[in-house]
């Protein structure tokens, strides 16, 4: 972790870098200041995980006794970033205001920790198309590109058919960077993206043309999708299935849930899939019910499609009277107890940890059992919810750890659980969390909003307390005028999606074909050998030794899970003795 505090004189200005990666540095930020109450100190920059220079969009620091300011930022490797500290009022009347901001320092610079160069030089981009001649229009949004560069493309043969051609080019970008790119013949003909869903709220003010959009190194597009593996000649389109899943766990009933397989599922029998749980079913998937929808379904295939997030299947698990179940009931943390709900004289004792049980002992064997799950992964296995549903999925990640990676809290009703807060002791945890909260989810008018969000702000600073890194284990978005309903939730779900499934958090087949790692020897002064090897996130890797090149014995290697990396062992050469490093797909 590169460790930096505030007011270091030997800090000097300059602009961000047109370096990109995946690979994120821990750099921890330190100030002392009194702010004033109401006030909060956050980090803002040119760079994208520090706001774009927008302080609504800059991440915040943790107040601590005496008034020391404090937070991990996760930033790209090896880049030079530009930042300042600010001040901000944090009600829900002024937070939304961008011109809310008061510089409490000069302009400064941090060198984020470098990682090893990544294994190959440009992103290489694969196309099937009818044409004779393809180029690549394409502009690096990182960088801050305002001009566009046309990169011509080889053929390589034939396509899928005799009609289509296959096309490899390369672009000068560095790794990880966001490009924005379309497609032309060399002459009239264009290819753009397609459409996103037609009225799905994350889109709207989106006019065509549109645009391909990706981070992705390598990829390969066909027929208006884009892929980090060489498709099959047709791939399937999306598909929910129903199947009711029954329940072993007194007083939670098992009802119908609803599952969405992404595109290609039933072409790619080789690949597993991440799984996202989602709560309040009945309004994730699209056309909802009458309190609309988040468009789940929709959203995951279009940013799917574009490379923007992983291949994954959605769960939506529906409460209601018609199952028998209670959602207030569900989703409340044991200890936690509801009375005269609404005014109407209803009162309700949580059993979260039961519908938890009935999770983990009906509800995901029966995926696991039926789909192509990675079983029991922690970082493949994710929950999100809001409202009461935030409430449960901050509830279920931090009971268990060991089986949810990942969790999306929308809105989430803190206001109910004050036990569960007040008791829990935060660690480090490895769990990575999503938290959204606007300036205006309650109807009951402002002061009600101000329960909600202050009591995110709170469970957000006892988080970062606890030693969560942000961009890498913590996310805060907060939304000026965010309401309390399921468009406000879908506008967030692009944004939660390319996050927590990052495609770079997958293995990339295109990249193993184009780059395999490679083991490395060399002797060292004291007689011994240095095997360095060579590693691709999302691969597994053994490496075998033998005397004879006949019998091998052969040892897994446990990679580090950074985007690539290297490690280096040392051995002592016994005679004659050969190696060799296998890497296969998950």
């Amino acid at each position: 972790m590169k460790r930096l505090f505030g007011r270091i004189a030997s800090l000097v200005s300059c602009g961000a870098t047109a370096v990109a990666s995946p690979v994120l540095k821990d750099v921890e930020f330190v100030m002392t200041n009194d702010v004033g109450f109401g006030n909060e100190l956050c980090v803002t920059g040119t760079h994208a995980l520090l706001g774009s220079n927008d302080p609504l969009k800059a991440p915040k620091l943790a107040w601590n006794p005496g008034n020391i300011w404090r937070g991990t930022i996760a930033l790209p490797a090896g880049e030079t970033i530009a930042y300042r500290l600010i001040s901000r009022n944090y009600s829900t009347a002024n937070w939304g205001n961008a011109t809310n901001s008061s510089s409490i320092s000069t302009a400064l610079s941090v060198g984020v920790p470098a990682h090893i160069p990544p294994p190959w030089t440009n992103k290489t981009v694969f196309l099937h198309s009818p044409w004779t001649n393809a180029n690549i229009f394409w502009r690096n949004l990182t960088a801050g590109d305002a001009n566009w560069t046309t990169t011509a493309m080889t053929a390589l043969g034939a396509g899928r058919d005799a009609n289509e051609i296959l096309f490899r080019g390369t672009i000068n970008a560095g790794p990880g960077a966001e490009i924005e790119f379309v497609f032309n013949n060399g002459a009239t003909n264009w290819s753009n993206a397609p459409a996103p869903p037609t009225n799905a709220a994350a889109y709207q003010g989106l006019a065509a043309p549109h645009n391909f959009r990706t981070t992705l190194d390598q990829f390969f597009v066909q027929d208006g999708n884009v892929f980090n593996y060489r498709p099959a000649a047709t791939v399937s389109a999306p598909q929910t299935v129903t199947t009711n899943v029954g329940s072993t766990v007194a007083s939670i009933p098992g009802r119908p849930i609803t599952i969405f397989l992404p595109r290609g599922y039933a072409q790619n029998a080789w690949k597993k899939y991440p799984v996202v749980y989602f709560h309040d079913g009945q309004n994730v998937f699209f056309p909802g019910t009458g309190f609309g929808t988040w468009d789940a379904d929709r959203i995951a295939n279009y940013e799917t499609s574009q490379g923007r997030m992983r291949e994954a299947i959605l769960v939506a698990i529906p409460n209601g009277n018609a199952y028998g179940s209670d959602r207030l009931y569900e989703y409340l943390p044991d200890g936690d107890t509801i009375t005269n709900y609404a005014n109407l004289g209803l009162n309700f004792t949580g059993r979260a940890s039961l519908y938890l049980q009935w999770m983990l002992d009906n509800l995901a064997p029966t995926l696991d059992f039926n789909f192509r799950t990675f079983r029991n992964s922690p970082e493949d296995t994710l929950t999100a919810g809001s409202s009461m549903g935030g409430l449960v999925s901050d509830y279920i990640g931090f009971q268990r750890p060991d089986r949810f990676g990942a969790v999306g809290i929308f809105s989430p009703a803190y206001w109910a659980g004050p036990n569960y807060l007040a008791n829990r002791v935060l660690t480090n945890q490895p769990v990575r969390r999503f938290m959204s909260m606007g300036t205006a989810e309650s109807s009951g008018g402002q002061s009600s909003s101000n329960v909600y969000w202050q009591d995110a702000l709170t469970t957000y600073n006892r988080y970062l307390r606890a030693g969560e890194e942000l961009n890498r284990s913590m996310v805060f978005s907060g939304v000026a005028g965010g309401q309390h309903n399921e468009t406000a939730w879908s506008r967030l779900l692009p944004r939660f999606f390319a996050w927590a499934l990052d495609p770079w958090r997958e293995a990339n087949p295109l990249a193993l074909e184009i780059a395999p790692p490679k083991l490395q020897i060399a002797a060292r002064e004291d007689g011994t050998l240095a095997l360095r090897r060579e590693e691709l996130r999302g691969f597994a890797q053994s490496l075998a030794t033998s005397s004879d090149l006949s019998s091998w014995t052969t040892n897994p290697v446990t990679p580090t899970g950074e985007a690539w990396d290297s490690a280096t062992s040392n051995v002592v050469p016994t005679g004659r003795q050969f190696w060799r490093l296998r890497t296969v797909a998950p």
